[in-house]
């Protein structure tokens, strides 16, 4: 009897400790194997991802592959967000790299590859990714991933796993600071050679020749010993490093002793351009042409032998050949008023703009994207691509114009310019002007044809307007070097 009881004191004994360690010892074990596991994970995943790095000749930073800082994760657990991050991956895009490819080589399971990219869409289309933009891939103690990419810009691109599988996305600002750049220079054989000889990039130049293209033709007007000068927004890091460079906001063109001066102005309503000192804009109202066309098939007629209908008819438009697929902008700010087929003109879009202008555009093989009835357009969007719909021997576009409904012949068009500065925004356009200009003339005494004109950030119009003494005013001495090999993007 006694041995019995024993036996079952025994197995009570038995019993508890088996729950005592299945409650109090197992968890805290698994945990530790759990660590372990993952430590041994990230060592490989290191030495994986190190060597990937060298098999694909990506580029791998001098934080990658080692511990890094603690990095919060927004949203997550408290746990997980002084968990320590640990980089997998640090590189650049390549020509023919895929993000997705990136990521499996990073060691990030398929179906997390798959759920990074479909939330990146949701803040960046990857069809955008360019050759040298740069990614990061991150992966903390706790196995949640965060990937970093930075386009070339002001802005980069965060996906971020919240918790196992599910994924949040996000946009940052690079932390940068505004600073006004000035150059100048002469002309010796042309205006991109002589910009080029002063480190001014392509895009640079060609905003340059816009600005001025309704009053100079940069192809027969330079004479030697014209001169220019520009002063453009740059954007750089805290530690000077060039992000990216911004619009011109003045721009002045000497051509045969004749000054051509150019202030960027954007007023209060968001509306901004290039204008005259005067305020007067130096774009004209109408583009020269819809399209960059190879040559004028067909000009405006009132007896025209038609190709396809054998007879003689009035030809009220300008036929300007291109490929198929080519392009059409409109020629001016409007309102889509049709976009369809009509008739012989085949695939159409008309466009009413200010005056009782409306233009057309005929024969297109299709329409771009968002060009419906009532779309507000602006002058040189793309409404539709060349083709050969209706009655057509060929791809080109037929471009017609008419005023209060008369038919207008376009190529002899006096081109009315666009609209000035609004006259209850003068004064405030004045400031802006003054200021630009003191820093032209600043420029233009200068012993150096590129100079730093403003290291600070400027916060509204009157910081800028008031800061216009040569005081305020530095050299790249003061801020840091200025290498054209160094700032060129």
């Amino acid at each position: 009897m006694q041995v019995k009881k024993d036996g079952k004191f025994f197995l009570l004994v038995v019993v508890a400790g088996i729950i005592f360690a299945g409650v109090v010892v197992l968890p805290d074990l698994l945990s530790l194997t759990h660590y372990v596991r993952i430590s041994s994970t990230q060592d490989h995943t290191t030495e994986s991802s190190s060597q990937t790095a060298q098999k694909t000749g990506m580029t791998v930073s001098s934080r990658a592959l080692s511990r890094s800082e603690d990095f919060s994760f927004s949203g997550s657990s408290k746990n997980v967000s002084k968990a320590k991050t640990v980089t997998l991956f640090s590189g650049n895009v390549r020509r023919g790299d895929t993000l997705y490819d990136f990521l499996r080589k990073s060691n990030i399971s398929s179906q997390k590859s798959y759920l990074i990219l479909k939330h990146l869409r949701l803040v960046f289309n990857p069809k955008y990714c360019k050759p040298g933009d740069k990614l990061e891939v991150q992966k903390n103690e706790n196995g949640l991933v965060l990937f970093k990419y930075f386009p070339r810009g002001l802005k980069y691109y965060v996906v971020e796993e919240i918790k196992p599988d599910v994924f949040s996305a996000r946009v940052e600002e690079i932390p940068k600071e505004k600073i006004l750049i000035g150059a100048k220079g002469k002309i010796s054989s042309s205006l991109y050679e002589a910009m080029k000889n002063e480190g001014l990039n392509n895009e640079l130049i060609m905003k340059f020749a816009d600005i001025f293209s309704w009053e100079i033709d940069f192809l027969t007007d330079p004479r030697k010993g014209d001169e220019f000068q520009l002063i453009w927004e740059r954007y750089v890091d805290k530690n000077g490093k060039v992000l990216m460079d911004g619009k011109i906001v003045a721009a002045q063109y000497i051509n045969r002793g004749k000054k051509h001066t150019a202030i960027h102005y954007s007023d209060p309503q968001g509306k901004g351009g290039y204008y005259t000192p005067e305020g007067k804009s130096l774009r004209k109202a109408f583009l020269r042409s819809p399209l960059h066309y190879r040559r004028i098939s067909s000009y405006f007629s009132y007896r025209r032998f038609h190709p396809i209908l054998k007879i003689y008819r009035p030809h009220l438009g300008i036929d300007y050949a291109a490929p198929t697929g080519t392009p059409v902008s409109t020629v001016a700010d409007g309102t889509v008023i049709f976009v369809g087929w009509r008739g012989g003109y085949g695939r159409c879009v008309r466009i009413k703009h200010p005056g009782g202008y409306i233009t057309s555009y005929g024969h297109l093989s299709r329409f771009a994207r968002g060009i419906k009835k009532g779309k507000k357009v602006v002058q040189g969007q793309v409404i539709g691509y060349v083709g050969a719909t209706g009655l057509a021997t060929g791809p080109h576009l037929d471009f017609r114009i008419t005023k209060n409904g008369r038919y207008l012949n376009f190529l002899k068009l006096k081109l009315p310019r666009a609209s000035s500065v609004n006259s209850k925004y003068l004064q405030d356009f004045y400031k802006i002007r003054d200021f630009y200009v003191a820093n032209l003339d600043f420029l233009a005494q200068s012993s150096q044809n590129m100079i730093v004109l403003s290291p600070e950030s400027y916060k509204n119009r009157e910081e800028v307007a008031l800061n216009t003494a040569p005081q305020f005013l530095y050299s790249p001495s003061t801020l840091f070097p200025l290498k054209k090999e160094k700032y060129l993007i």
